[in-house]
């Protein structure tokens, strides 16, 4: 049988697979558990997108400017459908 990686949730002692597996009644397999996949906090997140709009806009102040202007004339498009 090939490696390959399943999600699984521990709960009261038990893994609990989050997708099929194939495995018949009673068969063993070589669990490896990678506790360092956990989901980043929001500070890290944060902090991993710092710096992602640079050089996305010549005028930076130009923009700010509309973005404001667009709240004070309500133009600003709807976030909901």
């Amino acid at each position: 049988m090939a490696t390959r990686s399943v999600r699984a949730r521990y709960r009261n002692g038990v893994l609990e697979p989050l997708e099929a597996v194939d495995l018949s009644e009673d068969q063993e397999v070589l669990l490896t558990l990678d506790d360092e996949q956990r989901q980043p906090t929001d500070r890290e997140t944060f902090v991993q997108a710092a710096g992602g709009w640079i050089g996305q806009f010549d005028d930076y102040k130009a923009l700010i400017r509309e973005i404001y202007q667009a709240r004070i004339d309500g133009t600003r498009p709807s976030r909901y459908p």
